[in-house]
């Protein structure tokens, strides 16, 4: 298992890395503007989710590259899971920079 304190130095200097290294998902990246990336299973497959977004920034998310999905009639965006991925949440923590990395609540 990955140390907290290791995902936090690898979240700082390599944030398209940090989720990689939680395979767990026991660990989420926080970002500027009340944004979370948290690792989910979803559908069956494990996803990178951005939770806390307005309906003002979906426009924007979607044009960096989040895909949206409509699951039990709420909209989600997701980082894509082919090679994309990285280049498109290292867009993400550009745009909004990381705050810090926190243990995943239950719930």
């Amino acid at each position: 298992m990955v140390a907290f304190e290791d995902v936090v130095r690898l979240a700082r200097h390599r944030p398209t890395d940090a989720l990689a290294a939680v395979p767990d998902g026991r660990m989420v990246l926080q970002l500027q503007d009340g944004l979370e990336l948290p690792r989910a299973k979803v559908m069956a497959e494990f996803r990178i989710k951005l939770f806390g977004f307005t309906d003002d920034m979906v426009d924007r998310l979607e044009a960096i590259g989040l895909i949206s999905e409509i699951i039990s009639w709420k909209l989600r965006l997701f980082v894509p899971t082919d090679a994309s991925g990285p280049s498109i949440l290292a867009k993400v923590v550009e745009r909004h920079p990381l705050v810090r990395v926190a243990h995943k609540t239950a719930g």
